[in-house]
């Protein structure tokens, strides 16, 4: 295995998971969000671990993501955010995924695709309260609920909406959007006894609008135990962080003072100094916006980034960090001894969100799980 790896802690996912349901409580169902594999952590494993502590539905982005899940054994409900198409709905409906319909044309897709399979499909509503992207307005949600009451192929199980700002200080227009979910949303029936399920909030919404948590919550950044916007006054009680970025060191070089290195000719050593040159760049997903704004951790203390980040290389200045040699450990996202390096850090340095970060890790990068409960 290639000495640049993710590690995955599956143990504070099963932690995290069990975090959130003490903040919203044994009535209100969890639905972990593991599209973009997971946020880049492994959808599969991630998946494993987030039902082995209770979450009840997985919330992938495209079809694809459904079916991978499939085939790696998962037999729990997923709900797929993405819209459906003609290309994809009988594939969807073979793998008993759940489709969202937003559209009357939504409803006509999944309604011919569960003639030709022969039974009926499960769908959730997706409302446009105010995040202006997938889902219907009021007006259109209007016809929408005419169209999915005559399509007795199609049962409504979900009606849903996103909250655009929920991180924001004033919650006004997140206010707005709930009040609207909760008259718009009773044209499918929901409220009612027996009623489809209803959910709204993500991460931030959990944790900042108890009311508006309803049947079952979306928890996505909280889920891999790191901060999307909100006071960190609010993070709950046993969160951890879920990954560690790890590498080795490659090669020990000494740069005279004055000599560059990298691309660009950027950095220019600032006195005799040795460069420690580690083998993983931008294709692996560090943002090359890291670029001479960033550290490393090695050897417990913190070492930064000289000259830009390359497809496959990084260079780090390690002059004070005492002796380093090849195969030290290093530690770009995450901790080591003392100190830390947290997604939040590197999101704000690549002037980016935690979100970005972890879902672009590359898939060349192995994930290595730590805290299967079969260990």
């Amino acid at each position: 295995m290639r000495p640049a790896f993710l590690e995955i802690d599956l143990t504070a996912i099963r932690g995290n998971i069990r975090a959130i349901q003490r903040v919203v409580g044994p009535e209100t169902a969890i639905a972990a969000v593991v599209k973009a594999n997971a946020y880049g952590h492994g959808a599969a494993e991630v998946s494993r671990a987030a039902l082995e502590a209770g979450a009840t539905l997985l919330c992938v982005a495209i079809v694809d993501e459904g079916i991978e899940l499939r085939e790696a054994g998962l037999d729990a409900p997923i709900l797929v955010f993405g819209p459906p198409n003609a290309d994809e709905a009988d594939d969807a409906l073979a793998h008993d995924l759940i489709s969202f319909v937003g559209e009357p044309c939504h409803a006509e897709i999944v309604a011919a695709s569960a003639r030709r399979a022969g039974r009926p499909a499960r769908v959730h509503v997706k409302l446009d309260t105010g995040m202006g992207r997938h889902g219907a307005r009021p007006g259109v949600a209007r016809v929408l609920a005419d169209e999915l009451a005559g399509s007795p192929e199609i049962e409504v199980a979900g009606v849903f909406t996103h909250f655009a700002e929920a991180s924001e200080p004033d919650l006004k227009w997140t206010g707005h959007q709930f009040r609207q979910f909760q008259t718009v949303s009773r044209e499918f029936g929901a409220g009612k006894p027996g009623g489809p399920i209803r959910h709204v909030c993500n991460s931030v919404g959990l944790l900042r609008m108890p009311e508006a948590r309803l049947d079952m919550v979306r928890p996505g950044a909280i889920l891999y135990g790191f901060n999307c916007g909100f006071d960190p006054d609010l993070m709950p009680e046993g969160i951890r962080p879920v990954a560690t970025l790890r590498s080795a060191v490659g090669a020990v070089k000494v740069v005279e003072a004055g000599q560059p290195v990298g691309y660009g000719l950027t950095w220019h050593a600032p006195r005799d100094s040795r460069i420690a040159v580690l083998s993983l760049g931008y294709a692996d997903g560090y943002p090359r916006a890291l670029s001479g704004n960033s550290d490393v951790l090695i050897g417990g203390r913190r070492c930064p980034l000289a000259g830009r980040v390359s497809m496959d290389a990084l260079t780090v200045d390690v002059t004070d960090a005492g002796p380093v040699g090849i195969g030290d450990e290093v530690v770009l996202i995450g901790a080591q001894g003392d100190e830390e390096i947290t997604i939040e850090e590197i999101a704000r340095r690549a002037g980016t969100i935690g979100q970005e970060i972890t879902s672009r890790l590359s898939r060349r990068l192995p994930r290595v799980f730590s805290g299967r409960s079969d260990d």
